[in-house]
Formats: structure tokens, C-alpha cells, sequence
């Protein structure tokens, strides 16, 4: 933002922006981390202003997790595959952890033929 004078507030967050335009520390760190990240370490320091981007960012993440959990139950609950309850199966799809293949290996027992 270039132009202070379009800023419609009492005052602490021009003065807010108009310290962080002149900190050449968190100008790098803006540029370098994510804007979430950013407003989230700031809160404290700006407290206003902080809350008022992470209000216009938050809305944007929620609906997009939305948005890929819906996609995912579409995938889950196709012809091929059609469980009643796909609880389990949207938690293993939407997690960003990776399962360890080699424990759950082992504490599985091994089906024996007959």
C-alpha cells in the first residue's frame, strides 16, 4: 500500500504500517514467509492490524480445505467404492501426515494358508 491517507481507522494502524514500512527486518520476513505466518507471529507486536489480515486470510484457507475435503469424499464414494461410512477413509486421504508402512507391518499378523 502506497497511499497512507486511504487507511480509514483512529489512527494505530497507520502508525502500525508506517513502522513496519520503515523495518527493514520485517519487510525480509514478509517477504520470505507465508502471509499466515507472518500476521500470526505479528499479533502481539500489531495486535489490530494483524487481526484485521488474518481475518480477510483465514476465510480464504478454510474454504479451501473445504473444498479438497469435498473433492475427496467425491473420489471416496464413487461406483467402484461405495463404503456407508467413509469416516475412516477421509481422515487417511485428507491427513498431511505420512503413515509408517513398516510399523503397521509389523504389528500386523500375516494370514496363513490352510
Amino acid at each position: 500500500m502506497q497511499n497512507l491517507e486511504d487507511v480509514d481507522d483512529d489512527g494505530s494502524i497507520k502508525e502500525d504500517l508506517i513502522d513496519m514500512r520503515h523495518n527493514r527486518g520485517i519487510q525480509m520476513e514478509f517477504t520470505n514467509s507465508q502471509l499466515d505466518h507472518f500476521w500470526a507471529f505479528h499479533l502481539e507486536a500489531y495486535p489490530v492490524l494483524a487481526t484485521k489480515a488474518l481475518k480477510v486470510l483465514v476465510p480464504f484457507a478454510t474454504t479451501y480445505l473445504c473444498e479438497q475435503g469435498y473433492f475427496c469424499l467425491l473420489h471416496i464414494k464413487t461406483i467402484s467404492r461405495n463404503p456407508l461410512n467413509s469416516e475412516h477413509d477421509m481422515r487417511v486421504a485428507l491427513s498431511t501426515k505420512t503413515p509408517r508402512f513398516d510399523t503397521i507391518m509389523e504389528k500386523t499378523q500375516q494370514q496363513r494358508s490352510h
